[in-house]
């Protein structure tokens, strides 16, 4: 795990393999969403829903992390 952390009023871990795919962890979720890093972003290619609404992108402040 890289980062975890709670915006608007969920909480997101985020884990990063050893083949560099991220996945992302909704809430209490136990199935990831996947996708790539980018400096200051994950873009998710099937998006991930989030309030009814489809983010295909997630503004991220972990790239040392990542990287």
């Amino acid at each position: 795990m890289v980062n975890e952390f709670d915006r608007n009023g969920h909480h997101f871990k985020i884990w990063v393999s050893a083949d560099g795919q991220v996945s992302i962890y909704l809430d209490n979720e136990t199935k990831a969403h996947h996708g790539y890093h980018f400096p200051g972003i994950i873009q998710v290619p099937k998006g991930l829903e989030v309030d009814g609404q489809m983010l295909l992108q997630l503004p991220i402040d972990c790239d040392a992390a990542i990287d």
